[in-house]
């Protein structure tokens, strides 16, 4: 019988970093996905400063209270740590350059509206006044139930009727910070209007285009036509 030289070839033997880097893992982990030594996915809401847990063994926890798949599986701590860690960024950068203003940071509800997400965003983000930001009148009412720091802001963006300026500006009469965003010379004057009829002093902001254009992919994003 003749054997044939590729039959001795020794074939290399698959790794843990062979996986890791077919998955392309360091690229979007960001220090909280990785590969465990035995090569399972694991998971590490707080990255080096916790445990990394292998999300099979979630699994099978969950199939032995019966559940059944497909299984969402929502990592509370990795939001808290991500919202701590985006605030403490811009503390660095405020105490490095003496920035005499402060930041305020705002969570879009339309990201996620689930309530658990939200309420574990706000909680986290507490000690920085982290608020809200909503863009249609649905989220306008959810902001406003969920929004319960004082110093906080919620930010008012989207198509605004009088219906949606109307309960903007009830959250101005609980004392919220609500700040509604006018894109528009009509949006300002509605505002205004029902402020007054309200009786209620609004927080404005404008949204304004620079003349000047620049380059890249958002270069029309500016000028004169934008």
């Amino acid at each position: 019988m003749e054997a044939h030289p590729e039959q001795f070839v020794e074939t290399q033997r698959w790794s843990v970093d062979d996986s890791a880097a077919l998955y392309m893992i360091e690229r979007w982990g960001a220090g909280y996905f990785g590969v465990g030594p035995n090569g399972d996915l694991t998971v590490a809401p707080l990255q080096e400063n916790g445990t990394a847990i292998p999300i099979i063994d979630a699994l099978r926890e969950a199939q032995a209270l019966n559940l059944n798949t497909p299984i969402l599986i929502r990592f509370q701590d990795l939001l808290r740590h991500r919202v701590e860690n985006l605030n403490h960024a811009f503390q660095r950068a405020i105490a490095d350059h003496n920035y005499r203003g402060a930041y305020r940071g705002v969570f879009p509800i339309k990201v996620n509206q689930l309530r658990e997400v939200v309420e574990e965003i706000l909680d986290a983000g507490r000690p920085f006044n982290y608020g809200l930001e909503v863009g249609s009148k649905p989220e306008v009412y959810a902001g406003l139930a969920l929004h319960s720091d004082p110093e906080s802001l919620i930010v008012c963006n989207g198509y605004k009727d009088s219906a949606y300026i109307r309960m903007a500006m009830l959250g101005r009469k609980l004392g919220k910070k609500v700040i509604v965003i006018a894109e528009k010379l009509s949006e300002l004057r509605a505002i205004t209007k029902i402020a007054a009829d309200m009786n209620v002093e609004p927080w404005i902001g404008i949204r304004v285009r620079l003349l000047s254009k620049g380059s890249g992919k958002w270069a029309t994003s500016g000028g004169e036509h934008a």
